[in-house]
Parts: structure tokens; C-alpha cells; sequence
């Protein structure tokens, strides 16, 4: 006898929540997922699924990392039988288990109108990727500030300035502010570096 699912059932509403990750994002190094392996093993659905409901169910954890937008799933049986790779019958077939594999999972709709499934849990561990991925963006920029201001005294000087000139910080934030800003996609050499050394005392000039 199967256990009964007191609780566990596949959410059905039209009170549809809306996605909060774009379609067009993408985590493209997003190859491991945070896996709370405690929560699994606790967890009602898995102490109450059929073992085959409880493997299925986590290849949808899984196939749902690559699915736009990230962490949601189709609404459509047979695009689900296939992420999964099981037939259609299969799929139904587990699908009208008294706990099915898409336990938990709910509708919303996202950013481009498509309504599609998604699971709390899922979507935890998609926001929690996101996050990381926004500070590895932030840190990679930071390291190639750090490393841009390093060079640029070095830069300035082979451009015809004295090493005093580049001693002095503000100044040579303001030549990188306005290299980026005029300059942006061309190599720091001394002709171009000379150029943006040009601008700033015209602007000095024209501000005396």
C-alpha cells in the first residue's frame, strides 16, 4: 500500500506568481547547484515518494538549471517526458502517482508572458547562484580597476610626464575616469594616454 500524501500534492492555482528572474538571464558557469542534502533526506516528499517519483523529481532539479527563464520548467507533458527521458505514458504515468514528481511545483508567469512552473526550493537555489555570480562580477571588476590604476602612473610617464605628476591620486583617477570615458576599447599606449593628458589641460584651460 502506498503511504497517503497528507499535504504533498501538485499546486495547482491561478493566483500566478510572478517569475522574479528575467528570461534572457543566463548562468553560463553554472555547473553544480547547492545541494542541502540534510533538507533532501527530512524532507516529506522524499520519505513519502516511490524511489522512481523521487529520481525523476530530481532530474527536474536539475534539468530546470537550463531551462529560460533558469529554474522553471514547461507546463507541456511531453516537453517534460523528455527532460526527464522517459516516454509520455511513462511520465503520465508517474505523473498520477498519489505523489508525483511534480510535487510542490506551481504555476507563474514570467517576464515575456509564458506561463511555466517553478519550485520555492529551485528557485532558493537559482537566486542564491545569481547572487554569486553578481559578486564574481563585481570582484572581477575591482581586480581590473586595481590592476588599471597600478599601470597607468607607469603609462603616464612613458606618455612625457614626471614621476611627480603621477604621485598624485586624484589626478590620475580623473585621467583614468576620462580614459574610460573617451577611450574605452583602445590599448593605454603613450599616444593615446599623451591625447587624454591633452584633453584634461584644455578642459583645465578653457576652466581657468
Amino acid at each position: 500500500m502506498k503511504p497517503q500524501a497528507s499535504g504533498l500534492q501538485a499546486v495547482q492555482s491561478e493566483e500566478l506568481f510572478h517569475y522574479p528572474i528575467a528570461t534572457r538571464e543566463r548562468l553560463r558557469n553554472h555547473f553544480f547547484l547547492t545541494f542541502h542534502h540534510r533538507r533532501w533526506l527530512n524532507s516529506d516528499f522524499r520519505n513519502l515518494a516511490d524511489l522512481d517519483v523521487r529520481g525523476v523529481a530530481l532530474d527536474l532539479f536539475c534539468a530546470a538549471q537550463d531551462q529560460a527563464p533558469v529554474g522553471t520548467l514547461p507546463t507541456n507533458d511531453q516537453l517534460i517526458a523528455r527532460l526527464v527521458d522517459v516516454s509520455l505514458e511513462t511520465w503520465r504515468g508517474l505523473a498520477a502517482r498519489s505523489i508525483p514528481p511534480l510535487t510542490n511545483w506551481q504555476r507563474c508567469v514570467c517576464d515575456d508572458g509564458e506561463v511555466r512552473l517553478y519550485h520555492p526550493v529551485v528557485l532558493e537555489i537559482v537566486l542564491d547562484a545569481l547572487g554569486r555570480k553578481e559578486q564574481d562580477a563585481e570582484k572581477r571588476a575591482n581586480d581590473k580597476a586595481r590592476k588599471r590604476l597600478k599601470a597607468l602612473p607607469e603609462q603616464m610617464m612613458r606618455a612625457g610626464l614626471r614621476k611627480q605628476a603621477t604621485e598624485d591620486e586624484a589626478f590620475v583617477l580623473r585621467l583614468d575616469e576620462h580614459l574610460l570615458e573617451h577611450y574605452d576599447g583602445e590599448q593605454r599606449r603613450p599616444a593615446t594616454v599623451r591625447r587624454a593628458l591633452e584633453d584634461l589641460d584644455l578642459q583645465d584651460q578653457r576652466g581657468a
